[in-house]
């Protein structure tokens, strides 16, 4: 197959004015910088473009074709890394390990991504058959959730016949499967009291959430993939005052979505116990992601991109991971889904995060060969 992109070196300069452009999660104006580029590069590259508003900015709905066969692409355009980082880690290509890497920060996740699926719409501009449609969206608050968008991911992923998700990955892998994420908060409240003078008379609300948070810990199933975490735990107060409020924050991950309904039932029930006299603690779920699951239908996609990176020289192998993307809410839909498309690289999220130069456009070509397929029936 003949692809139709624009030149590597048109690409890699279109990735360092979106790298260029420093996008941290929530920072609405910086966002819309960089909106207002993608917008004109979708354009150019033939799609129409419409925007969604959100609090954190607007998701960018691209699409080429029309029909009733859809095929959905994800992307996000929101980093982990704070305002000023660029300074000290400035778009730039770099010789690691004999090959030529790209660096800055959000070069890997997920700004190289972006610009695969702005050539992707591109490749397939009036290369659609009559009835098929192809529709990216590209939100700005993945990093933190989707929270803001996950309506909308939801409501293309109904629409559609698959998702790929331009997502990283490390080298010759994709993603197959995810850990579901459910965040909670934990509330404990006791009894003020002088812990000299009339101690008797308190309940430590610290003590509660201990006891809480120790029995939480207890639900762990290693075996099962069953992972909690207390990230943080908050009890402002005194030395000699026995504290009447103490605050957890965490999350579970695993595999399994009946594993996730199961242990969130558990930790709510350990909540509702009296674990100090005198103290009350409150369970409260704060959101999170579902479990991405391998279906039969997703495992053909897999097939036919790894039949891809073969033709094209690379391997392509399937991992599962314990972090969370936005392709979990389309497989929930019970739309196959295939993760973890986009550029190969390692060191997401840290100030090393690079991509490889020479795999990139070889990525592009493997995720049109997948479109490809889809639409010939292949898979």
């Amino acid at each position: 197959m003949s692809y139709h992109f624009q030149t590597e070196e048109a690409v890699l300069a279109r990735l360092g004015r979106y790298v260029g452009i420093e996008t941290p999660s929530g920072n609405r104006d910086q966002m819309e910088k960089l909106n207002v580029l993608m917008t004109e590069d979708l354009a150019e590259a033939g799609a129409s473009v419409e925007r969604v508003e959100r609090p954190s900015g607007a998701v960018l709905k691209a699409s080429i074709g029309e029909g009733d066969k859809q095929i959905l692409l994800l992307g996000h355009r929101d980093t982990v890394f704070k305002m000023g980082d660029l300074a000290q880690n400035p778009y730039r290509e770099e010789t690691r390990d004999r090959e030529t890497v790209l660096r800055g920060p959000g070069v890997l996740d997920m700004k190289a991504g972006d610009v695969m699926i702005v050539e992707m719409m591109r490749h397939f501009k009036d290369r659609l058959p009559e009835g098929w449609k192809l529709t990216a969206l590209l939100n700005c608050d993945e990093e933190v959730g989707s929270h803001e968008s996950e309506d909308l991911i939801r409501e293309e992923a109904k629409k559609s016949v698959c998702a790929l998700v331009t997502e990283p990955s490390i080298p010759g892998m994709c993603t197959v499967a995810r850990k579901g994420i459910g965040a909670y908060r934990i509330e404990a409240e006791g009894i003020s009291a002088h812990s000299g003078v009339n101690y008797e008379k308190g309940a430590s609300a610290i003590e509660a959430l201990c006891h809480v948070i120790s029995e939480i810990y207890g639900l762990r199933d290693l075996s099962r993939s069953i992972t909690i975490n207390i990230g943080s735990i908050e009890a402002p107060g005194k030395n000699n005052i026995i504290s009447a409020k103490a605050v957890c924050r965490g999350e579970v991950r695993c595999f399994d979505t009946a594993y996730m309904k199961e242990t969130l039932k558990k930790m709510e029930a350990i909540c509702e116990n009296e674990p100090v006299p005198g103290t009350k603690v409150k369970f409260i779920y704060t959101g999170g992601r579902p479990p991405m699951m391998q279906s039969d239908a997703s495992r053909r996609l897999f097939e036919a991109a790894q039949a891809s990176a073969k033709h094209h020289g690379l391997e392509l192998k399937g991992r599962i991971h314990g972090g969370g993307s936005d392709g979990s809410y389309v497989a929930d839909e019970g739309i196959p889904v295939l993760d973890g498309m986009g550029a190969e690289g390692d060191g997401a999220h840290t100030g090393g995060e690079y991509a490889r130069k020479e795999t990139l456009m070889k990525r592009l070509m493997v995720c049109c060969d997948v479109i490809e397929s889809i639409i010939q029936g292949e898979c």
